[in-house]
């Protein structure tokens, strides 16, 4: 995907019910400070966000599978502090690998 684990394709900052600003559908900046619409600058994830969403669902369906993830997870973070790994999208990067592998799917990336 274009913009990686950053698309908002990913993103669960969109309101449905709320239309996006028709200055910025049509590819202009939106320089209206009372537009009520939704801004594609609101719509991005930060780099903490991203990581709290690839990290906090646990796909384990059983008390055990639960556990084997909480544990994967807390190694994959480890050896990224080990490495002194502060980029988020390297981390993003690796827990998703971790999601992967985990759940014997290389399509799995996002808890959707």
């Amino acid at each position: 995907v274009s913009g990686g684990f950053r698309s908002i394709t990913y993103s669960h900052q969109i309101d449905p019910n709320k239309p996006i600003c028709q200055i910025e559908a049509a590819g202009d900046p939106c320089n209206d400070d009372q537009c009520d619409n939704q801004h594609f600058r609101g719509m991005g994830l930060s780099g903490d966000m991203i990581l709290v969403q690839l990290g906090t669902a646990n796909p384990g369906r059983t008390e055990e599978e639960k556990q084997q993830w909480t544990e994967g997870l807390k190694l994959v973070l480890r050896q990224l502090r080990q490495k002194d790994t502060k980029d988020p999208d390297v981390v993003a990067t690796e827990i998703a690998n971790f999601r992967r592998q985990f759940l014997k799917d290389p399509t799995r990336v996002l808890n959707l």
